[in-house]
């Protein structure tokens, strides 16, 4: 139903993504400016290079959940340069192309990020590595939790990317937490919502749990504005 879904739906979503039919000063904006734009940023051809380096040494031809599409990288990088977080949370490594991307906007900020398996990701480690103290790693979400809540500047906005849940403990602890900020305000990033039940579940709650702010998903990448300045909508797009 979501192929048959996103098929039906495919001239709105674009048309949308466009800024047609947004009323919304602040998503208009953000939709043309940051999910859409199309000028080149200074850190284009780093990201560029390095997705390419990542997809060669992964041994793979094809693009896979583990890498994320150098579109999406881009967008990714937009995303943070426009809410400029001095702290972020991830959740899964992925190929470490996600982490970079974020950590790319600002030389001083700083990445928790939660990974039981990062043993077993050899190129996702060694990205990881080129970033040096800038990244601290962890293989229990409790602590990961903890320790980010802990560190997060007292005024700052919470800034999450989620690229991978393997486990109902995962989801738990992890939904725990998130459903209390999106009662304030954060910045929440969804990867693999398509392919991951889990993920899709935790967007689904979650949205559901955002009393104000916007959100942004074409039903495999979700973005969640919550924050009190803004009135609750939902925006379908072609991102």
């Amino acid at each position: 139903m979501g192929i048959v879904r996103r098929y039906r739906t495919a001239w709105s979503r674009h048309h949308r993504s466009r800024g047609f039919g947004i009323h919304s000063p602040f998503a208009f904006r953000f939709v043309r400016e940051v999910l859409g734009e199309r000028l080149p940023y200074y850190a284009y051809d780093q990201i560029t290079t390095l997705h390419k380096t990542v997809i060669a040494q992964s041994g793979s031809r094809w693009p896979h959940t583990g890498i994320i599409t150098l579109k999406h990288a881009k967008m990714l990088y937009r995303i943070v340069n426009h809410f400029t977080p001095s702290h972020l949370l991830q959740v899964g490594a992925g190929s470490g192309v996600t982490s970079a991307c974020m950590l790319a906007v600002n030389s001083q900020s700083r990445l928790s990020l939660y990974e039981p398996h990062l043993n077993a990701k050899p190129v996702a480690r060694r990205v990881l590595e080129s970033m040096g103290e800038r990244v601290q790693c962890y293989d229990e979400m409790m602590a990961t939790l903890a320790d980010y809540r802990n560190l997060l500047p007292q005024d700052a906005i919470p800034f999450v990317l989620v690229n991978d849940l393997q486990s109902q403990d995962e989801y738990q602890a992890l939904v725990d937490y998130l459903t209390t900020v999106v009662m304030n305000q954060a910045v929440i990033v969804l990867r693999n919502v398509h392919r991951q039940p889990l993920i899709k579940q935790l967007w689904l709650t979650l949205k559901a749990a955002t009393p104000m702010g916007q959100t942004y998903t074409n039903e495999k990448l979700a973005i969640i504005y919550a924050t009190p300045k803004l009135q609750r909508e939902d925006f379908f797009l072609w991102l």
